[in-house]
């Protein structure tokens, strides 16, 4: 049974890897509340077990802040770090999980701190391992949901939209545009990061659903599926929603895993919440 370090395995992310993980893989999980932290190299020294050899590493901590300083020392120096470690350890895999948002495009209103400094994590990534002869694989991964809203902080305005029509039977659109965005399930996620390793799959992959959906379509939808005559107001006054850019090349296709819609993953949600 091969060993796998999960760093971040006690958030959102982190924690639904582990899970699906456990049953096949040794899991090591590395998580600043039991006193690591990947900024401080020499905290990664007692990672594991006396002589547990890792085999894979998947990065999936990060620090979504405004604040340049804080996320540049933790998404990209962090990196470093465990990039450092691997080559330390004789580790073959590095699977850095990375954001749509890291994509500088000018429709991209998310390359903000987080986005730039997930993009220059990317670029210290592909750089280490490429020098020192690891097999990186990057996941860009479209905005993540779940059914236990997990992700709720996250994903605010998802839920928020759930949360208004459903208690409320109105939402408020804001600004004159009518973005595009994508989701995806955790559980999807997870299939395909299980794939990934057991296929050794390299390069870069961008993670989404099959289809995109407008911000004023996902509201439709939940009428629909909560039964509800659609009572949409625009504010046409006030800011856009910001816009994200969602890729069109490099998207992740496996013939055995079918991603699952937003119509159902919005329906799960509810049902969970029964």
């Amino acid at each position: 049974m091969k060993t796998v370090l999960i760093t971040g395995n006690k958030g959102f992310i982190g924690s639904y890897i582990e899970a699906s993980l456990k049953t096949q893989y040794n899991i090591i999980g590395l998580a600043r509340n039991d006193g690591f932290d990947i900024t401080d190299f020499s905290s990664l020294k007692n990672i594991g077990k006396p002589g547990e050899k890792v085999d894979i590493i998947i990065h999936a901590a990060a620090v979504a802040s405004d604040d340049y300083e804080h996320s540049f020392i933790s998404n990209v120096i962090g990196t470093l770090n465990l990039c450092k470690y691997a080559n330390e350890q004789g580790v073959k895999h590095f699977v850095l999980l990375s954001t749509i948002f890291a994509i500088e495009k000018e429709d991209n209103d998310y390359f903000n701190t987080y986005g730039q400094t997930k993009k220059m994590a990317e670029d210290v990534a592909m750089a280490y391992c490429k020098e020192h002869g690891i097999t990186l694989t990057i996941l860009r991964l479209a905005q993540v949901y779940d059914d236990a809203r997990l992700a709720q902080k996250g994903q605010a305005m998802l839920y928020y939209f759930l949360d208004n029509i459903k208690q409320k039977s109105e939402i408020c659109l804001f600004g004159r545009s009518n973005p595009l965005r994508n989701y995806i399930h955790i559980d999807y996620f997870c299939n395909v990061l299980k794939e990934v390793l057991a296929e050794k799959k390299v390069m870069t992959w961008n993670i989404l659903e099959e289809k995109n959906h407008s911000i004023s379509e996902i509201a439709y939808m939940l009428f629909d599926i909560l039964k509800k005559q659609p009572n949409i107001t625009y504010l046409q006054d006030k800011a856009n929603i910001p816009s994200v850019h969602i890729p069109n090349t490099n998207i992740y296709k496996s013939t055995t895993i079918s991603s699952i819609s937003l119509y159902e993953g919005l329906k799960r949600i509810l049902n969970h919440d029964k």
